[in-house]
């Protein structure tokens, strides 16, 4: 009876395992079926999105001076968008009207939020080239709770991530909280 019960036990546990990071199938605005493939790459940053939340829009100019500064690098930056709510054409919108440059990707069914953990928008993940998490959570400390803003920001947890990582330094926090519409 006992080694059933172990049989038991990991059969639930290898079905209820998630999917590595690699494996999950995005649709990008083309149409075209993609995976983020972090081991292309150094590192993977990863930005849930929504074209219709606040505060996703207010940080469009944050995202875009990451990837200014961080183009030299071997970095990738992708916006990942709920394909259940949104549309090739509002994605393409988003991305035109506030001059982002990187990839623009949905997550079918949203199996990378699944994955990652990700539970609002904008959350950014950092990946390594294994697709292990290096830092989660927000761009910086602007919001601390949904309509509370600073009027400066004084800690930058993406751009404090990134230039540990390329100082060779470790990244802390690895964590903060996301704050931001919930990704449905």
């Amino acid at each position: 009876m006992r080694s059933v019960l172990v049989g038991l036990v990991l059969f639930i546990s290898a079905c209820a395992s998630k999917p590595n990071v690699a494996e999950v199938i995005l649709e990008t605005i083309e149409g075209e079926s993609i995976s983020i493939n972090p081991s292309e790459n150094q590192l993977t940053v990863v930005y849930f999105l929504s074209p219709e939340c606040p505060l996703c829009i207010n940080y469009t100019l944050a995202m875009r001076q990451m990837e200014e500064e961080f183009a030299s690098d071997s970095l990738r930056f992708v916006g990942v968008f709920s394909k259940k709510w949104y549309s090739a054409e509002e994605v393409l919108q988003f991305k035109l009207k506030y001059d982002l440059d990187f990839e623009m990707l949905f997550d079918i069914e949203t199996q990378l939020a699944h994955v990652l953990d990700a539970t609002v928008t904008p959350e950014v993940f950092v990946l390594d080239g294994e697709g292990k998490v290096l830092y989660s959570g927000k761009i910086d400390n602007w919001v601390n709770d949904l309509g509370k803003k600073k009027l400066e920001v004084s800690e930058n947890y993406l751009e404090n991530a990134l230039l540990a990582y390329r100082e060779g330094k470790a990244i802390q926090p690895k964590h903060t909280e996301a704050i931001g519409c919930l990704i449905e």
